[in-house]
């Protein structure tokens, strides 16, 4: 069921809506912008908050192709002498549909809104190409923004040769995803203040959503990186690590839907925006290394 939902949000649904824009002429013009208007919010959110790392990333860009092709068709398009009209509350269905998906994509737009003194960290892994599952600074893009600690917390996953993050769509192997077993390195010149070691890889722990993790003090800032492979903590309490310095590995430990890096940076016990490398991440953003 979760697989048909993510797919009919992602992929399907956009699909139809830009088939309607496709095929609807300009005149009468009411239609036309009700048609637009579904079609705009619903590829917009696709496009922009729909999590493109399971059907492969370049899908993401055919969607936003076959829009803008299908909005210059029907432009273009000739009005037929004799067309049947839309009823009122089919207009009002398109219109409420293109809002409701809009919305969140404008939440996504808004949350590459920088705030105010980031810390910046390098990135914390190697080569490959990731992709920020959640990450930025509005709750339309970034799961973790409601949490004061959290808030401008980033996940990474990693992508496959096909633009995807696993060999199939939620698969329960942790080893089926590109990121499970990845290097983590230090982001930062700091002391390591705690580390957990203790959480099985695979089983979802509501009780200890971080899983393993590392604590580093870097300046005046903890920075945490989370969700870490069992047994891969290579630093104890207490030592020194310098910027690029292994650390651990990339696990499916703690509150966990599937293997990635979680990195937040707190201050006091509230969330501190990062940049990586004087990048600022948001949801479905591309980093290659």
């Amino acid at each position: 069921m979760l697989t048909f939902n993510l797919f009919f949000s992602t992929i399907l649904l956009p699909l139809i809506t830009i088939a309607l824009l496709w095929r609807r002429p300009r005149r009468p013009l009411a239609a036309w912008l009700t048609t637009f208007l579904m079609a705009l919010g619903v590829a917009g959110f696709s496009v922009l908050a729909a999590p493109w790392g399971w059907f492969g990333v370049p899908m993401r860009f055919a969607i936003a192709v076959l829009f803008a092709i299908a909005l210059v068709v029907s432009m273009v398009r000739r009005v037929p002498e004799e067309q049947p009209e839309e009823t009122p509350v089919r207009m009002l269905v398109k219109v409420v549909v293109g809002i409701f998906f809009g919305i969140v994509g404008v939440g996504v737009l808004r949350a590459h809104s920088v705030p105010a003194r980031p810390v910046d960290l390098a990135f914390p892994m190697r080569a490959g190409t990731y992709l920020v599952a959640h990450g930025g600074s509005h709750p339309a893009a970034n799961l973790h923004f409601q949490d004061a600690r959290q808030r401008y917390a980033v996940d990474f996953v990693k992508l496959n040769r096909l633009g995807m993050r696993a060999s199939g769509i939620h698969p329960s192997d942790p080893t089926a995803y590109a990121i499970f077993g990845e290097g983590v390195f230090s982001p930062c010149d700091g002391v390591v203040m705690s580390t957990v070691d203790a959480f099985i890889d695979g089983v979802p722990d509501p009780k200890n959503p971080l899983g393993n993790h590392i604590v580093l003090r870097c300046g005046d800032v903890d920075v945490v990186l989370a969700q870490l492979q069992r047994g891969s903590i290579s630093v104890k309490k207490g030592a020194t690590v310098r910027r690029d310095a292994p650390l651990a590995r990339v696990g499916h430990s703690g509150l966990s839907i599937e293997p990635h890096l979680h990195v937040h940076a707190e201050r006091n016990g509230f969330a501190v925006p990062v940049t990586f490398e004087h990048r600022w991440l948001v949801r479905n953003a591309i980093i290659r290394r």
